[in-house]
């Protein structure tokens, strides 16, 4: 991967790694239960914790599901809810790094699920709204 191809989490790159494994999916809402679709992603999301947090500050996680405004990921510790994190996705075409804040994190059969949302930059404003 070149590293043109690491990018700073927006609303664009995410749907740029759904694209990437979905060709032509939605970013709409889907079948009414959840405000927006999910898919089920394969990767790696790299997880740095707050200086708040005890033991190990980095981790890796396998990435379960991703959407435009979050994802899911397992992982082998718990994180606590409301956690501000710094994460990396990592998919084949395209990795994206930026902050996360963790929504629930549930013990699983093998470690922890853990849902983030993504606190996503404000795209720049065009000229002619400044």
């Amino acid at each position: 991967m070149d590293t043109d191809n690491i990018v700073r989490l927006s609303l664009e790159s995410v749907r740029q790694l759904i694209e990437s494994l979905h060709p032509g999916a939605s970013t709409e809402p889907g079948d009414g239960k959840r405000r927006e679709q999910r898919w089920p992603f394969p990767g790696t999301v790299e997880v740095w914790l707050p200086e708040s947090c005890y033991g190990e500050r980095y981790l890796l996680a396998t990435l379960h599901n991703l959407s435009s405004s979050g994802l899911a990921m397992r992982c082998d510790r718990p994180i606590p809810t409301q956690t501000r994190i710094q994460i990396a996705v990592h998919v084949p075409k395209l990795s994206c790094f930026g902050e996360a804040i963790v929504r629930h994190c549930t013990r699983a059969i093998a470690g922890y699920l853990v849902g983030v949302e993504f606190i996503l930059e404000a795209d720049e404003p065009a000229d002619d709204e400044t």
